[in-house]
């Protein structure tokens, strides 16, 4: 079966955060601007998945769902995709990635306790921490400003390792689309065992790898780690409103305290919609995802063409998985900079509270809505954006254009 990827969508109408104008106006400034920031895709699910959804609309009665089966749903997807053999012991299904990790933070740490995370970072994971009244301890990412690369800072890592009781980790890694091999994983869970460091591991966009992803889950338990694992059909499927995970535990006894601290909280129960579609996505979503990948990979490789021939200030860092990349912007900044003592106006951060300077001057000169780098991890990501390109290429496309426009306009305005 052939799937659609290029027919666009009205998603307006919708009751979509990616694109509602007060939200993308405090990304941007511009409340008009074309979305590619936040991370869910502009294509409808399986058409096996919406049958499903549709069914259950149809039968109109939306009682407390009960599936006991989803454990072992989940475990044959994970031997399906990633040929990751798992006992349905070492699974539990929660209400949400984020929901989990907030909840193993609070449960495995105390007040004051250090908390490593990677940066740049989705900044939830910054919230957490700060949130539950943990130090967080910023474990900055290497970037090479001629390669355009990330890498783990080891050295770095092994100093923040003995103030640290938990390491909050990322892979594929999101924002720098990094992926990581299973020599590295290794280092890392050794670093971990060594230092009694717990790894909460997201790896919510490991379906979406474009090679072979290697799981942190296998890795830790080939080298004695203490790990848990967050998965969920959210990004691959898009379903991200439906709000389902699944999270794999190395020890038993994290996992039954995890379980019985969800039923404390009376959040053990997926909704009966995320049941559904979760269960349908896992069942019937491979050959879907499948094109999926091979249009996210076009996508991409379109992205970091357009720009290398056409707008050289900007890179594309081509991510390895998923649909959400960052461009690296430090050749326009100065440019940037006296545009916004030319045009205050256009740059008030009292409108677009959620963005920065970048965010600004793309949505305000481009019309397009992006993710400052400054979400992930402050100033030190201010020369870079992320787009999200998980969405029709005639969309793509026409925003490449405009980002070129925008960009001629800094250097035929301000450059002498």
């Amino acid at each position: 079966m052939h799937y659609d990827f290029d027919t666009v969508v009205d998603r307006t109408t919708s009751l979509s955060v990616k694109w509602n104008k007060d939200v993308i106006k405090s990304v941007c400034g511009n409340p008009d601007a074309e979305p590619f920031w936040v991370a869910d895709m502009d294509f409808p699910v399986a058409g096996e998945v919406a049958h499903a959804a549709r069914d259950l609309a149809q039968h109109a009665i939306f009682g407390y769902p009960h599936a006991e089966n989803q454990r072992q749903v989940f475990c044959n997807w994970a031997k399906m995709r990633h040929q990751l053999t798992l006992a349905e012991q070492e699974v539990v299904i929660s209400q949400g990635v984020l929901n989990s990790i907030a909840v193993l933070v609070e449960q495995l740490t105390r007040t004051g306790e250090g908390i490593i995370v990677p940066l740049p970072a989705y900044q939830p994971f910054l919230r957490i921490v700060r949130n539950l009244e943990r130090e967080l301890l910023s474990w900055p990412l290497l970037y090479d400003e001629e390669s355009h690369r990330f890498s783990l800072d080891w050295a770095k890592l092994e100093a923040l390792a003995d103030k640290a009781k938990m390491l909050i980790f990322c892979s594929p890694h999101n924002p720098s689309g990094l992926v990581f091999d299973h020599e590295t994983l290794t280092r890392l869970c050794k670093v971990a065992k060594e230092h009694d460091l717990t790894i909460i591991c997201d790896e919510i966009h490991a379906d979406l790898n474009f090679t072979d992803h290697v799981c942190l889950h296998t890795v830790a338990k080939e080298v004695g780690a203490t790990a848990i694992t967050c998965m969920a059909p959210s990004k691959t499927f898009n379903i991200a409103g439906e709000h389902y995970s699944a999270t794999l535990f190395t020890d038993a006894g994290m996992r039954s305290g995890f379980v019985h601290r969800l039923s404390q909280l009376f959040i053990t129960e997926t909704s009966t919609f995320a049941t559904t579609l979760a269960i349908a996505s896992y069942e019937h979503g491979l050959p879907w995802l499948q094109q999926l990948l091979g249009y996210l990979q076009k996508n991409a490789s379109m992205v970091e063409a357009f720009l290398a021939e056409r707008v050289p200030q900007l890179v594309f860092i081509k991510p390895g998985a998923s649909f959400i990349g960052f461009v690296d912007c430090s050749k326009i900044m100065d440019l940037v900079e006296k545009d916004r003592a030319a045009h205050p106006e256009l740059y008030d951060e009292k409108a677009s509270p959620g963005g920065g300077l970048l965010s600004r001057f793309f949505g305000q000169r481009a019309g397009l809505a992006f993710n400052d780098g400054t979400w992930f991890g402050g100033d030190a990501y201010q020369n870079f954006v992320r787009l999200n390109y998980g969405t029709p290429t005639s969309n793509v496309q026409r925003a490449l254009g405009k980002m070129e426009e925008a960009v001629n306009f800094l250097v035929a305005t301000y450059e002498s």
